[in-house]
């Protein structure tokens, strides 16, 4: 009986040598703030459908009413700062100006003795200063006189192109009653709608460019310069809409209205900015946490630009660390931090 059970003895031992060993546990997680780098693409390209209108456009009118004795100019015609445009009838603002100015004559030689008088101790303080208030508001009044005679004048505020002239010679014109419009020759606006999906590349940092090719000079292209963007979409379409301008060519007959493409290249196009939180300076250089498929956390050297987008040092797509980079220690692994309900 004894001899039976020392061979089942020495079969459970090796039996136990043949087992394999537990595996090693994967050192645990810890929650990080994670940010999705994209470096955006090479290149956004593409081509809108655009309209002209005047860089600067003003409705001229008299600051005075009046009957419209003359207009100077006709629509289309070129002015320069300071031309006269059309003029009222100035007889009645003449009249008011002689007489304002009588008025004046009148109120000074009064003063001027009642001050005389006054050093003299023969008129009161009281009669002084009533001559002094007369001689003040008949000033004013004459000033205003020749004001509004000056003001039967229309005169260009700058140099431009009469580009609307709806009034007549001979009509009576209320004070503040558009008589023409004006706008200036050496800018263009060049308005355009841009979808919101589209909006994104276009803003983030985005080194655009465009150009303009009109339907009139299809050989020709212009340049634009970026003035604006609308913060809000056109309720009907959705886009947004963007206003460039453009130098106005000599000898190319350009006008408001005239419609074309723009051709809208943007380089760094949906490029992110990256976090400040999440850059950190090791010996000079300006590094990251990046965080592999895996979880875990490498150091990468990167090269940013002035806005802080990414030129060199991480891929589109890559995983950063944007919270506490101070405490983390290369080869650690990391999960993503996901705020819990109620927090």
């Amino acid at each position: 009986m004894r001899k039976a059970l020392i061979p089942i003895a020495v079969m459970t031992v090796l039996s136990g040598c043949g087992k394999e060993l537990p595996p090693v546990p994967e050192p645990e997680s810890r929650p990080a703030k994670l940010f999705t780098v994209s470096v955006g693409n090479a290149q956004f390209e593409r081509h809108f459908p655009a309209t002209t209108e005047a860089g600067d456009r003003a409705v001229l009118a008299f600051r005075v009413p009046g009957l419209l004795q003359s207009i100077e100019v006709n629509a289309g015609q070129m002015v320069k700062k300071g031309d006269v445009l059309a003029v009222l009838n100035p007889d009645e603002y003449s009249l008011l100006e002689k007489q304002a100015r009588a008025n004046y004559t009148l109120a000074d030689v009064q003063y001027e003795r009642s001050k005389k008088l006054r050093k003299e101790q023969v008129v009161s303080e009281q009669d002084f200063d009533a001559a002094k208030a007369n001689h003040n508001s008949a000033k004013a009044q004459w000033n205003q006189a020749k004001a509004n005679l000056r003001y039967t004048k229309l005169v260009a505020p700058y140099d431009g192109t009469i580009s609307y002239l709806p009034a007549e010679n001979h009509e009576y014109v209320a004070a503040k009653e558009g008589v023409m419009n004006i706008q200036t020759n050496q800018v263009m606006k060049v308005l355009f709608q841009l979808p919101d999906h589209l909006l994104s590349k276009f803003t983030q940092g985005a080194n655009a460019y465009a150009t303009m090719t009109f339907d009139a000079f299809p050989e020709q292209s212009f340049d634009l310069t970026f003035q604006e963007i609308d913060t809000e979409a056109d309720p009907k379409t959705g886009s947004y809409k963007v206003t460039m301008v453009m130098a106005r060519p000599e000898g190319v007959g350009i006008l408001p209205g005239m419609s074309g493409n723009v051709h809208l290249v943007s380089e760094n196009a949906g490029a992110t900015r990256i976090p400040s939180s999440a850059i950190f300076t090791e010996d000079g250089k300006t590094c990251v946490w990046r965080v592999t498929d895996q979880g875990i956390v490498e150091k990468a050297s990167v090269t940013l630009n002035e806005k802080q987008q990414i030129e060199a040092g991480l891929d589109d797509g890559d995983q950063i660390i944007v919270s506490g980079v101070n405490v983390i220690e290369p080869g650690i692994k990391v999960r993503e931090w996901v705020k819990e309900r109620g927090l």
